[in-house]
């Protein structure tokens, strides 16, 4: 067949050879798999990452403005069945002790630089049912807010310190005996406490009781509210659940902090350490020393 007349008029078809198919027409760009692709992406990127580089640090009354909703860190949260990697750790001794159950057993290290939370928090707060107290927890690095490390540190610090006279005398007789068995045994020669290191002073962390061991943080926002009478932004509820006694490898641990603790103690006479959530004020010690010295008198009344 000859080739077609280009002068053909307006509306004829042309001519096209049967071995050459017409070219498709232009298909708009593939957004749904660049969507997936990066959507993908992002999926893959651990929102507890370390870091400043993996989202805002928000303030609490932001968080409670855009009604953000909190996740805690699975490594501070209550273990499961399907979460093995927590952490384990007894509160009346000090954070070296506190380890990572998938890692060796020393003291805590991967994990530490984490976020406490998503989004990031630059303060949290946390209250329980075993104390009356709120524990306030500052980022001490504004752009990666609270890390894991700055939560159990914070922890640490304000249970050893003192508790004043009127605290303890607000409480019911049988929970002060309770305190007051606490205090006696935290001081004891038993290798699952500190001992005497402690010092005479009543300090926070006999408040615990037997229900020392760290139980893993949660959103309670029905507590809260029950607590604080209202649902305080970024306020959760530290779990503290019955001690349990120390493997070897524990009181090998703790006898090594406690001849550490021993020798700094002789190395200064003169001083004594004081923890972060101790109180400096002086009358405050001297409601404590009177404390002691009242429930030396009634523990020896009760049982003569």
């Amino acid at each position: 067949m000859p080739p077609p007349n280009p002068n053909m008029y307006a509306g004829h078809t042309p001519w096209v050879h049967p071995t050459q198919p017409p070219a498709a027409p232009p298909q708009p760009p593939d957004t749904a798999r660049a969507n997936f692709r990066w959507t993908s992406s992002a999926d893959r990127i651990d929102p507890f990452a370390e870091g400043p580089h993996y989202g805002p640090v928000l303030e609490p009354f932001l968080v409670r403005a855009v009604s953000a909703t909190i996740s805690i860190n699975p490594l501070l949260s209550p273990p499961t069945d399907s979460h093995e990697d927590y952490l384990r750790w007894n509160m009346i001794f000090p954070t070296s002790t506190c380890y990572r159950t998938t890692g060796p057993k020393r003291s805590w290290i991967k994990g530490r630089e984490a976020p406490a939370t998503f989004p990031r928090l630059s303060y949290i707060r946390i209250i329980s049912r075993s104390f009356p107290w709120m524990i306030s927890v500052k980022a001490r690095r504004e752009k990666i807010g609270v890390t894991c490390g700055e939560v159990v540190e914070t922890i640490s610090a304000y249970f050893h310190g003192d508790v004043a006279k009127k605290e303890y005398e607000g409480v019911p007789t049988r929970r002060r005996r309770e305190i007051w068995q606490a205090y006696q045994y935290n001081r004891s020669t038993d290798s699952n406490v500190p001992g005497g290191h402690l010092g005479e002073q009543l300090r926070r962390l006999d408040w615990l009781c037997s229900h020392s061991r760290w139980g893993g943080l949660v959103r309670n926002d029905e507590f809260v509210k029950e607590a604080c009478g209202d649902v305080l932004p970024c306020t959760f509820e530290l779990k503290c659940i019955p001690s349990y006694p120390l493997t070897p490898e524990e009181i090998n641990e703790q006898q090594r902090i406690a001849r550490h603790a021993e020798n700094r103690s002789r190395s200064r006479p003169n001083s004594r350490p004081r923890s972060m959530g101790s109180r400096s004020n002086s009358t405050e010690r001297r409601d404590t020393e009177t404390t002691n010295t009242e429930e030396d008198e009634e523990e020896e009344s009760e049982y003569e």
